[in-house]
């Protein structure tokens, strides 16, 4: 591997809404490990979500595009590279697609801690780990710190030896903040200004996003 190859970290998801956890997730990452980008990459139709309802993808691209352009940091780009892609996403795909065309690039894929401990059932998990640096951020710190997710690191590490897996731990500030929350949070009708950037907010408030109908 060429020590010059560009360092693209990449933050997915459904971003429905996208919300203030995401931007500290990838500052810390833009940080931590010195990344010359950080792509926020909206899913299309993700396969694990068949069977719920997800904001139209235009919808959900504007609140990101609103979001990035308030946090103004000129090494987030908003990338509709899943949503340009039809039927459902895998992240598999998405990965050796990415490294087909970016060849003298090195992908830094986020995830949660809970994606993580999920990672064997996901679609072709040997190509992820194969095809890109995986990047975990844990919300739930615990008692021991990072402890917990540095062993689970560590299993996959050991598991998956023969693919020689890079998983490090992001290490990001306590925040317990999720789409899933603020979505019910917004259905019942309770606050969530605290949790958005006042664009993605306001655009929310004025379109009557995650109400009553």
């Amino acid at each position: 591997m060429s020590c010059d190859k560009k360092k693209i970290g990449i933050l997915g998801g459904t971003f429905d809404p996208v919300h203030l956890g995401h931007v500290h997730i990838a500052e810390a990452a833009l940080n931590e490990f010195v990344l010359d980008q950080l792509w926020f990459m909206p899913a299309g139709e993700p396969y694990f979500k068949k069977n719920i309802n997800v904001t139209a993808s235009p919808v959900r691209m504007e609140m990101l595009r609103l979001c990035l352009r308030e946090i103004n940091n000129p090494l987030f780009v908003c990338s509709d590279f899943e949503l340009s892609h039809t039927g459902p996403t895998y992240t598999a795909d998405t990965l050796e697609r990415l490294n087909r065309l970016y060849d003298n690039t090195r992908f830094y894929f986020i995830m949660g801690l809970d994606s993580l401990k999920a990672l064997r059932t996901w679609y072709r998990p040997e190509s992820i780990l194969r095809n890109a640096v995986i990047l975990c951020a844990s919300r739930d710190k615990g008692v021991d710190g990072y402890a917990g997710t540095e062993k689970l690191i560590a299993e996959y590490m050991r598991d998956f030896s023969d693919l020689l897996p890079d998983i490090r731990l992001i290490h990001t500030p306590e925040l317990d903040i999720s789409s899933t929350v603020i979505r019910q949070r917004a259905f019942d009708g309770q606050d969530i200004s605290g949790m958005l950037t006042k664009g993605v907010f306001e655009f929310i408030q004025k379109n009557a996003l995650y109400r009553k109908i």
